[in-house]
């Protein structure tokens, strides 16, 4: 019986980079994954605050910050009328050949 190794999907996005640009360890490829997520994330907080931002990787995707602001709600139970909290949230859609072949449910 032979027991098969599960890759996570990190593993498996640090097997595609490492063999799409011929580099001789896991360890580089690793290192080109996180500049590239830690360059993304630092993009989008630093635009925290700019209600109209988008960055849009080509045949991938697009980030968008969506701001929701406070409003006022009625608590049925008691009665009383709380502000809720100003929210952002980061929004992802799906672009190119991923979005083709998404399933709809």
């Amino acid at each position: 019986m032979s027991i098969r190794r599960v890759m996570n999907t990190k593993d498996l996005v640090i097997a595609k980079i490492k063999e799409s640009l011929n580099l001789a360890t896991k360890r580089e490829a690793e290192s080109y994954l996180n500049v590239v997520v830690s360059a993304i994330e630092q993009t989008l907080l630093d635009n925290l605050k700019n209600p109209t931002f988008q960055l849009k990787l080509n045949s991938l995707g697009k980030f968008s910050i969506r701001h929701r602001p406070s409003i006022y709600r009625k608590i049925s139970f008691t009665g009383e009328t709380k502000q809720t909290e100003a929210k952002r949230k980061v929004k992802f859609v799906s672009l190119g050949r991923l979005r083709e072949n998404e399933v709809e449910r």
